[in-house]
């Protein structure tokens, strides 16, 4: 793989060093530039084009979204490195490759750069060129305004993403969602309505204040009394469907 252009924007010196004693152990990574703000980031990404920016979320007072906000696309591969998981949902919307939480190891580093390479890769294959920047462009502005595409959970200290195809249903959990899939039940900070926002209407039914269902998860329906239906799913897991949801979804569905 040809050398790849890197750009670091942080404000805290030791995690600039740990970026650079890290990239280090990997021939073949050139650090085109280090910043401390936005302003700094900007004029790195106006001055250098690098192929991959490590950017943290949170530099002083300011935000680095704002970095990419006030640049003209096709921007870098980004990855972020901060120590807030908040930020992980909005991190993806701007399609970013990566999201390091703080503090990550050598093994998690190197996962990132695993990613890097591949997407590289893709990016200068059959469909390199202006064509796939101007393609990487067109993904980033979907994911601004488009449909969740991913989710951003949290394990042990580690970002992992899981697709919305994996989802079977969602249900709130105090200041957290619970992410249900065929496997196991992840945690993500996040309210039930926010995501819902964010999720096909058609795919995802809002069944309770409490819980979001894929449509194509549900077994059976059966009426209860006072206009509520009871859902069973196909792994036997049984909701209500309360007559105030009933009376939000299509026809078909309503029983009308």
């Amino acid at each position: 793989m040809p050398e790849v252009r890197v750009a670091i924007v942080e404000d805290e010196p030791p995690a600039r060093a740990k970026l650079r004693r890290l990239l280090e152990a990997h021939p073949g990574w050139e650090i085109a530039g280090e910043a401390e703000d936005v302003a700094g980031g900007i004029a790195l990404l106006r001055g250098h084009a690098p192929d991959l920016l490590f950017l943290d979320i949170q530099l002083g007072a300011e935000n680095g979204f704002d970095v990419l906000a006030r640049t003209a696309p096709p921007h870098p591969l980004v990855v972020f490195t901060t120590a807030y998981h908040e930020h992980a949902l909005r991190a993806f919307d701007v399609a970013a490759l990566d999201y390091l939480l703080k503090p990550f190891d050598r093994e998690r580093f190197a996962q990132c750069l695993e990613r890097v390479e591949a997407r590289l890769a893709e990016r200068r294959g059959a469909d390199g060129g202006a064509d796939d920047e101007e393609r990487l462009r067109r993904v980033g502005d979907f994911g601004r305004a488009g449909r969740l595409a991913r989710l951003v959970v949290h394990e042990r200290g580690r970002a992992r993403i899981v697709p919305i195809d994996d989802v079977l249903r969602l249900s709130a959990a105090g200041n957290y969602v619970e992410v249900h899939t065929r496997e196991r039940t992840h945690l993500v900070r996040a309210t039930l309505s926010r995501l819902a926002q964010r999720l096909d209407p058609a795919q995802f039914l809002r069944v309770h204040r409490s819980h979001l269902v894929r449509a194509d998860f549900i077994d059976a329906i059966a009426p209860r009394a006072h206009g509520d239906l009871a859902l069973t799913l196909r792994d036997g897991t049984e909701l209500l469907l309360s007559r105030r949801y009933r009376a939000l979804l299509p026809g078909g569905w309503r029983g009308d």
